[in-house]
């Protein structure tokens, strides 16, 4: 089984062009699963019935489940949710090859979730944000671009760590982006991110298919962890928000364009959205926001 989920991750990276970042998940969820199985004396064999992986979920919901370390709290039913999806994606796999007759995971329904409205940062902190990185030194001018490019074309985390230098065309105001999937998209590269962007590139000189910001080796992207922690560390001091998150100025950047006039089409093709309902949701948020306008400042609000 083991084996098999080495030939499942190469097929989500290769065939399915899915990122480092999702197949570690699944590759944390599926182990997980086969832990279980093991510790309640199951043969970790392909064809599982819906009972088991339904006792799996249950667990879940009382503990999260693991093996030699210390008990955690249940888990949400969100990420009860992404677990059962991993499952139905690798059983959907194993189906294609052959291995098994029947998708057990499919008779397990979801958990029902409520919608998660985007979190997102006001503008007024968004604009004290950007002053904390001190950009007389190379590392403040590197966390300065990175926050500007991260609100100011609403790049997801991987996407900004998969930036080459010829993505950026600086004369053309674009920046050519690889989304999930693989898909590539066109995102304009204007105002302060266009500059602040030039300037880091002046200054570290990335070329050709060069990252545009590395980690220290000077060759290979630069991590996850330190871009969470430049937002973490920068957007935290200013914000009342109760996390924060590389991706909340992404939310900001969608929220703040609809705010100010910008079409849901257009947000759709910056955002790099397979299909508009995933971009309807700002409008909730925005609408919130007025109804608080409203309640605040009408006379009989």
């Amino acid at each position: 089984m083991h084996t098999l989920l080495g030939d499942f991750e190469r097929y989500l990276l290769v065939e399915r062009a899915y990122s480092e970042h999702t197949v570690q998940a699944y590759r944390r969820d599926l182990t997980q699963f086969l832990e279980f199985l093991d510790f309640q004396g199951d043969p970790a064999e392909l064809a599982v019935d819906r009972q088991r992986i339904r006792r799996f979920l249950a667990l879940l919901r009382r503990d999260a489940f693991a093996v030699d370390r210390p008990r955690k709290p249940a888990l949400s039913d969100r990420s009860i949710a992404r677990k059962l999806s991993a499952l139905r994606a690798f059983y959907r796999w194993l189906g294609k090859r052959g291995l098994v007759d029947a998708d057990p995971s499919l008779l397990v329904q979801l958990p029902k979730l409520g919608r998660q409205l985007p979190v997102f940062a006001e503008e007024g902190w968004v604009h004290r944000m950007m002053s904390l990185p001190d950009t007389s030194t190379r590392r403040g001018l590197r966390d300065r671009a990175l926050l500007e490019l991260l609100y100011g074309a609403g790049l997801r985390l991987a996407e900004l760590q998969g930036l080459r230098r010829d993505d950026v065309d600086l004369r053309g105001e674009l920046l050519r982006v690889r989304g999930k999937g693989a898909k590539e998209r066109l995102v304009p590269l204007q105002g302060e991110a266009r500059r602040w962007l030039e300037r880091w590139i002046d200054l570290a000189g990335p070329t050709g298919a060069s990252p545009v910001f590395t980690g220290r080796d000077g060759a290979s992207p630069l991590s996850r962890r330190t871009v969470q922690r430049v937002v973490e560390r920068c957007l935290g001091q200013v914000a009342s928000l109760a996390r924060v998150s590389p991706h909340v100025l992404r939310h900001s950047f969608a929220t703040h364009l609809l705010a100010r006039g910008a079409d849901l089409r257009s947000i759709q093709e910056m955002l790099g959205h397979a299909s508009l309902t995933s971009t309807q949701v700002y409008t909730h948020v925005s609408t919130d926001k007025l109804k608080a306008v409203h309640r605040k400042a009408h006379p009989r609000g």
